[in-house]
């Protein structure tokens, strides 16, 4: 961190210079991950466009058309291990505290003059539209369900990993289209799109081309023709991230329960790309609670800001 000592030389242009880097830094992970996938979308549609001309040829004879069935491969999907629901839901405020966002998360973007936060059920709501099959959703759903579940329960989460073909193959992650989430302070709203074969899973919904149509667009991406994409996260139309906050590379090889079992490593490189991320999203919630009348007045937000570990977590995580 840091000097902030009297006396302490050029600390403020220390400070700018590092938070600019920081910036710098996010935005290439950013356009790095949406250029890898944007590579892979394009193997996919040329493979689904191949296959569309075998299936037409297919129709002609059944023999071609078992033969073709064969090459796709089938959706995998279970019911989450109780132990690493267990695991991912119970990572303290404490633990999360101690990790350092640094180099490991990228920063929400914050809306410019965003008017009254979005609210379904007379609660501010949370949108994450995903593909099981993106390796990038992958990595973006563990920080989800460590974060959320300060502020409400989940269950039936399920277990699944993204595209053996895609980029980071077979990152392990949950998976939402089962998920119920509760809570008395926000409203939930996932979607996805595909399962992780690529095939269409569940219908995108109004709110989410309502949502994606006004912020997965420049400046929340870098260009025009990067919009539109998946993963999209969406808080209250306050807080916006159009990709992942890290590297799906850092759950290369690792199983669900592998992950799991670091969340309360705070030296872990897993851990600290999760929780930095948590951290994030976690601040970024109680941002928007504040504002929310009827948020900040439960228990639950109470229990968090008298620990004094709201502020903590504050400190720099959305500079």
């Amino acid at each position: 961190m840091p000097s902030n000592r009297p006396g302490a030389a050029g600390g403020k242009s220390a400070r700018a210079a590092q938070g600019v880097s920081a910036k710098a830094r996010a935005r290439e992970r950013i356009a790095a991950e949406r250029a890898a996938r944007k590579r892979a979308e394009t193997r996919r549609r040329l493979l689904l466009s191949g296959a569309a001309v075998i299936a037409v040829v297919a129709i002609a004879g059944a023999i071609v058309a078992g033969s073709l069935s064969t090459s796709h491969p089938a959706a995998t999907e279970s019911r989450a291990a109780s132990v690493v629901v267990r695991q991912a839901t119970a990572v303290p405020l404490e633990v999360l505290a101690r990790v350092s966002t640094g180099q490991t998360a990228t920063p929400l973007q914050k809306v410019a003059a965003p008017g009254p936060p979005l609210t379904v059920d007379g609660k501010p709501t949370i949108v994450f539209v995903s593909e099981e099959s993106c390796p990038f959703c992958a990595a973006e759903r563990w920080p989800l369900v460590v974060a959320l579940s300060h502020f409400g329960t989940w269950s039936n989460l399920g277990s699944t990993r993204s595209s053996a073909t895609d980029v980071y193959p077979n990152t392990a992650t949950f998976s939402f289209r089962a998920a119920h989430y509760r809570s008395a302070e926000i409203t939930l709203r996932t979607t996805e799109l595909a399962d992780n074969a690529g095939r269409p899973l569940q219908p995108e919904t109004a709110l989410d081309a309502k949502l994606i149509g006004a912020y997965d667009v420049p400046p929340f991406v870098h260009s025009a023709d990067q919009s539109g994409a998946v993963r999209f996260l969406d808080i209250a139309n306050h807080y916006i991230l159009a990709g992942a906050q890290y590297n799906p590379q850092i759950l290369a090889g690792l199983s669900a329960s592998q992950i799991a079992s670091q969340l309360r490593n705070p030296s872990s490189p897993v851990a600290q790309a999760m929780n930095g991320s948590a951290r994030i999203i976690i601040t970024a919630i109680d941002q928007v609670l504040r504002i929310t009348p009827t948020g900040a007045r439960t228990s639950r937000s109470r229990s968090r800001y008298k620990t004094g570990l709201s502020p903590i977590l504050s400190q720099r995580v959305l500079r």
